[in-house]
């Protein structure tokens, strides 16, 4: 086996056994260890910290002709749970995370493959910040907090189960401007981690003359989305945030689509607060967006570059980020989550749900 390993080639197409109809169950194990971004001024004293974190998932890899018909490739979906040492534990302590994800592989046939890994899911931050016991730690300030994450991967097969993964990853942690502070964590790292197949299963060469590829089409959608805000300077619970947004979705390759379109949000917590400061300008806020969006399979992951073309109160920037992730039915309703940034800070996390025509 030792010989075999080390004499065949990267490029080698792996064959073994097992039924490739079956999707294989994989466990996986792996290690990150990265930096904190000071992202703003007032964090920068504390981001000379260097987190680390270990990492366990369960994952099902799909092999079938569906899979490929939809990706011309093998995606993975799969769950993982994380702890994360933030290096200061006086202030930032730790994370705790869950995470679902979904992971296209190119070429998961041969010896040596690249995936592309996205996830979003749960955190529990167990050192928030408080007005006197912790008032440095400006990153979070609520117990449960949303992660984001973007790997890609590098992936070489030892044997028949065992992978050994290496590669890096970004993540981003923060409650999504449910309550203030949050600045929000944005730590990139190295990851190396193991994977072993507890049901192994075969990855066909397929080519795109053996199957018939699924209609990439252009799609408009329209969605409701909300959320609940709340600002350091109001003494009130959180408010409500709501909005509608409208786009087209134009396919230029198999995985991947241009997106345009418009939003308009009305913002409640910013309305209380100019009734507290007695101005009588309009809360909500209109703009214009345009980017990108990855489609994998039922899942579109997109990014998106904002500028305002109505705000009578201004924001943090005139430009700003969303990213977002969606779950389209087979027919015509979609869901998802979508984070709104300036920057590198979080205005808000929304939930949202539309329909594709």
């Amino acid at each position: 086996m030792l010989l075999l390993f080390l004499s065949a080639p990267s490029s080698a197409a792996v064959s073994f056994n097992p039924d490739s109809s079956r999707a294989a169950i994989n466990l996986g194990l792996t290690g990150h260890t990265g930096f904190i971004i000071p992202h703003s001024r007032d964090i920068r004293h504390l981001s000379k910290s260097y987190p680390w974190g270990i990492e366990a998932d369960l994952s099902l890899h799909f092999t079938n002709d569906r899979a490929w018909l939809y990706l011309h490739g093998y995606p993975r979906l799969g769950a993982s749970v994380a702890f994360y040492n933030f290096d200061n534990p006086e202030v930032l302590g730790n994370a705790y995370t869950l995470l679902l994800y979904v992971e296209p592989f190119l070429s998961a046939h041969r010896r040596f493959s690249l995936s592309f890994r996205l996830g979003g899911g749960l955190a529990y931050m167990d050192n928030t910040y408080h007005p006197t016991d912790n008032p440095d730690n400006l990153f979070y300030s609520t117990a449960i907090s949303f992660p984001l994450e973007i790997s890609l991967l590098g992936n070489y097969r030892l044997s028949e189960r065992w992978i050994l993964r290496a590669g890096g990853t970004y993540k981003h942690i923060s409650n999504g401007g449910l309550r203030q502070p949050n600045k929000g964590i944005n730590f990139p790292s190295a990851t190396l981690g193991i994977n072993y197949a507890l049901r192994p299963a075969t990855f066909p060469e397929r080519h795109l003359t053996q199957a018939r590829a699924v209609q990439q089409e252009r799609n408009f959608l329209v969605a409701v989305f909300g959320t609940g805000k709340d600002r350091k300077e109001l003494s009130s619970k959180r408010l409500a945030l709501v909005g509608i947004a409208a786009n087209v979705s134009q396919p230029i390759g198999r995985l991947s689509a241009l997106t345009g379109g418009a939003e308009w949000v009305a913002d409640y917590a910013l309305r209380r607060q100019l009734q507290n400061k007695g101005e009588d300008k309009d809360f909500q806020r209109g703009a214009l967006l345009a980017g990108h969006e990855f489609r994998i399979g039922r899942f579109r992951f997109s990014q998106q570059l904002g500028v305002y073309v109505y705000a009578p109160v201004k924001a943090r920037d005139p430009v700003y980020q969303r990213w977002g992730l969606e779950y389209h039915t087979s027919s015509m309703p979609f869901f998802g989550l979508n984070l709104k940034a300036h920057r590198h800070v979080a205005d808000f996390l929304d939930v949202r749900a539309g329909v594709r025509f």
